[in-house]
């Protein structure tokens, strides 16, 4: 019982001691892997390492910016927030790095958001503020979970499909062919392209969003009216 209240004395103390900070760490550690986890099963880009890395980073970036002026006397006038207010300027090129544009299309987003959001949870937890990031780290895995299937279901009610569209031009207009499926109700969801100046040709290939009534003998008369288009393919 003494121990167990001498580890809380420890985690709440508003003095940085080795214990506190290595308390603050391993809860650190935890709520990074929770969020990094989630990021993980999506096969995103930054994942279970990169999130746990920045919420400890972001931890420790706090713990140096209480701990300075309370282990050196001529620091004591200090700002204690200074080094912790840079991780979220720094931490800004780090998410910018996440978001992927290509032509026309940006990945990353939520990712960005997430490197962002884990960040600060690093510094409540530096800061002692426990029940704040723990709040944090519930509502986003939250967001991430169960928003992400109420956005499909209002916004993107058909099913996900592969649109591959091949053409005998190097130089197809990508803007038209976004417009032509734009038209007929086909939802862009990732966009992928390929260019072949030896033989002067082209690949688009598209995650879309059809709905399940849609016809696809209209879609793809509508792709094949662009005069360039050799090819259509649509799979699951």
């Amino acid at each position: 019982m003494d121990y167990i209240e001498k580890l809380l004395e420890e985690a709440t103390s508003t003095e940085i001691t080795t214990y506190t900070a290595i308390i603050r760490l391993v809860f650190s550690f935890l709520m990074g892997v929770i969020i990094g986890i989630e990021r993980q099963y999506r096969r995103q880009e930054a994942g279970l390492r990169t999130f746990t890395l920045i919420c400890l980073g972001s931890t420790v970036a706090m713990l140096l910016s209480i701990g300075i002026p309370q282990i050196y006397s001529g620091f004591m006038g200090g700002d204690p927030g200074r080094i912790a207010a840079q991780v979220l300027t720094g931490i800004g090129f780090l998410g910018a790095g996440a978001i992927i544009q290509s032509h026309g299309s940006i990945h990353g987003l939520t990712t960005a958001a997430s490197i962002w959001v884990v960040a600060v949870i690093g510094l409540a937890t530096g800061a002692g503020m426990y029940i704040p990031a723990m709040a944090m780290t519930f509502l986003t895995v939250v967001v991430l979970f169960s928003l992400e299937r109420l956005e499909r279901r209002m916004f993107l009610d058909g099913v996900n499909k592969i649109l591959t569209i091949a053409c005998n031009t190097s130089e197809p207009d990508i803007k038209l062919i976004r417009q032509t499926l734009m038209a007929q109700k086909v939802y862009i969801l990732t966009t992928s392209y390929e260019n072949n100046y030896l033989e002067n040709s082209s690949v688009m290939t598209y995650k879309v969003n059809i709905k399940s009534i849609s016809s696809y003998k209209d879609l793809f008369a509508a792709i094949h009216s662009i005069e360039y288009v050799t090819l259509i393919k649509i799979m699951a």
